[in-house]
């Protein structure tokens, strides 16, 4: 009798024994392809990385960006009317900004406003898709004197390059800049005496580019510039 019960319930438990654990299997999971990029990186701009040689770049997009900044920031600084350069070439000096002040021998002295020189050139050749957002005449905010001998460039002469990028050079040394970006295209040429002086008396300087500051005209003919971000305004 007990024989029989313990051999019941060796088989009773023997049915409650684990299964042993299933060998598992890698799962191979099917890779992604990789992306092919196609084209040289746009940097932002949208379209440029896939344009064909004679396309042009939709400028909708950034001139909504550039208005939506316009009308955002606090760095736009109304500084003149249209009709105060009213011909291609024509200049005018304008002081927005100023630099931040110190402490003189009779106490804290506020620093002087920047000048920049207001520069008119052609009408936009390019037509805008819709009439809102319609070019006016360009206008050009650069430094107020001349990077390499300090001379005014309002009497600086405005012109063209053979490619149509618009440049300013400084009357007294001759000086060349672009209006696009204010790079130096030709460093204190000497090619008369005053220039030859102007090149004595400066060329350890080295070559510096031009400060070019973003610009808009308004419908009424308002001419605004953009200064630098957290750039001192009284």
């Amino acid at each position: 009798m007990v024989a029989a019960f313990v051999s019941a319930a060796l088989l009773l438990g023997s049915a409650w024994l684990p299964m042993p654990p299933a060998s598992l299997q890698p799962v191979t999971m099917p890779r992604a392809s990789t992306i092919a990029m196609k084209g040289r990186p746009s940097r932002g701009m949208p379209k440029k990385g896939t344009m064909q040689p004679g396309q042009m770049v939709n400028t909708g997009i950034k001139s909504r960006m550039s208005k939506k900044d316009f009308q955002g920031s606090k760095e736009w600084v109304r500084v003149a009317e249209i009709e105060d350069i009213a011909t291609t070439g024509a200049t005018k000096a304008v002081a927005a900004g100023k630099q931040p002040g110190r402490m003189g021998p009779t106490g804290f002295q506020e620093g002087p406003e920047y000048l920049w020189c207001l520069v008119r050139g052609d009408i936009s050749p390019q037509p805008a898709a819709d009439a809102a957002e319609a070019e006016g005449p360009e206008v050009y905010a650069v430094d107020g004197s001349c990077r390499s001998c300090q001379f005014p460039l309002t009497a600086a002469e405005y012109g063209k390059e053979p490619n149509g990028e618009p440049s300013l050079t400084c009357k007294c040394c001759g000086t060349k800049y672009s209006l696009k970006n204010g790079e130096c295209l030709d460093f204190l040429p000497g090619k008369n005496p005053v220039q030859f002086a102007a090149k004595m008396a400066n060329q350890n300087k080295g070559v510096q580019s031009m400060a070019v500051l973003p610009t808009r005209v308004s419908k009424s003919g308002k001419v605004y510039l953009r200064l630098p971000d957290n750039t001192l305004q009284d």
